[in-house]
C-alpha cells in the first residue's frame, strides 16, 4: 500500500469546486510546498440525473489528482465512507479521511495530515479536534446513547476508544483496517453512522491518535430553514430505528428521541415535528 492519502468530499446541490472543504483543502495543499501528491475523489450525492459537473472544473496541476462520481440516488454519507476506503484500496493508498463539504480547513491542515502518516508506529485511526460555538465536539465520551464533551490535555497525543466516539469530518482511516473492521452500517444514511462505527471499537484496546490541528463545525446552515429542518428530521428518524435496534427502548427514548424532538419543536416554534414523530 502507498503511503498516501485519498481524501473524500461529500458535496450535495453544490459544485465540488465550490465547497469550502474543495477550497480549503487546495489552499492548504499549496500552501505546504510539499511533493507528494494530493488524491481527492468526490462523491456527489446531488439528486439530479443531469447534475454532472466533472468537465466544467480546470484542473491544470499536475501533482493533483481528481476523482469525480456522481450518484444521484443520494446513498448518503455512510454509503460515501464505504466509497472512499474501496476506491483508496483499488489504488492501493493506505490512509483515507472524510471531509464534510461545509469544513473549512486550517492552511496547516495538509502538512499535519501527511507528517503523521510518515511516523512510525501510529495507531489505524487518528482524530482532528473538532469544535462548534467553541466547544470540543469530537472526540468525546460517548454513553448510553449521548454524546459529552471531554477534556484533552495539551500534547495529548493517543486515546483510548472506551466509551469515547467522534464525528465524521477530519477523521483519518488506515484503509485496510476500516474495510477489515466492517466499513459504515449503509441503513443508516447520515445520523449516527459515525457513533455506530467507533461504538463497534469501543472496548477492544484500540487506541486512535490526536492530531494536532483544530477544526470548526458550523451546523447553523442546515437548522435555519424550517422546510429544511423538516426534511431533516424525516431522514433523522428512519436512522434513528436503524441505529436504536438492540438497545434499552426506554433509555433510547429518554437521552435520543425525546431531547432530539423537543430541541426541533424550539428551535422551530413548530409541533410539526411532534406530527411527523407520532406518525
Amino acid at each position: 500500500m502507498v503511503g498516501n492519502i485519498i481524501f473524500g468530499i461529500v458535496c450535495f446541490r453544490e459544485k465540488y469546486w465550490e465547497t469550502d472543504s474543495f477550497k480549503s483543502l487546495m489552499a492548504s495543499f499549496h500552501s505546504s510546498k510539499r511533493t507528494t501528491r494530493l488524491s481527492i475523489c468526490i462523491f456527489d450525492n446531488t439528486d439530479m440525473n443531469k447534475w454532472n459537473v466533472e468537465k466544467q472544473y480546470s484542473n491544470n496541476d499536475g501533482n493533483i489528482d481528481i476523482d469525480y462520481f456522481h450518484f444521484p440516488n443520494n446513498p448518503g454519507i455512510a454509503a460515501a465512507f464505504n466509497f472512499f476506503a474501496k476506491f483508496a484500496l483499488s489504488k492501493k493508498i493506505a490512509w483515507f479521511s472524510f471531509l464534510d463539504q461545509d469544513t473549512v480547513l486550517p492552511v496547516a491542515f495538509y502538512d499535519v495530515y501527511f507528517k503523521h502518516i510518515e511516523r512510525i508506529n501510529i495507531n489505524p485511526i487518528a482524530m482532528p479536534k473538532v469544535y462548534s460555538d467553541s466547544k470540543l465536539i469530537s472526540p468525546c465520551h460517548y454513553r448510553y446513547y449521548r454524546a459529552k464533551e471531554m477534556e484533552i490535555c495539551n500534547g495529548q497525543k493517543t486515546i483510548e476508544l472506551k466509551n469515547l466516539s467522534a464525528i465524521n469530518s477530519g477523521m483519518l482511516f488506515n484503509t485496510e483496517f476500516f474495510l477489515k473492521k466492517g466499513g459504515y452500517n449503509t441503513n443508516l444514511r447520515i445520523d449516527f453512522c459515525d457513533h455506530d462505527f467507533i461504538e463497534r471499537l469501543n472496548g477492544q484496546n484500540i487506541f486512535a491518535d490526536i492530531l494536532p490541528i483544530d477544526l470548526k463545525q458550523d451546523f447553523s446552515a442546515s437548522t435555519n430553514d424550517k422546510g429544511k429542518s423538516l426534511h431533516r428530521y424525516k431522514i433523522y428518524l428512519k436512522d434513528m430505528k436503524e441505529y436504536r435496534k438492540g438497545k434499552n427502548f426506554l433509555l433510547f427514548f429518554l437521552r435520543v428521541d425525546l431531547p432530539h424532538l423537543l430541541k426541533e419543536i424550539y428551535r422551530n416554534r413548530s409541533f410539526e415535528f411532534l406530527k411527523i414523530r407520532l406518525q
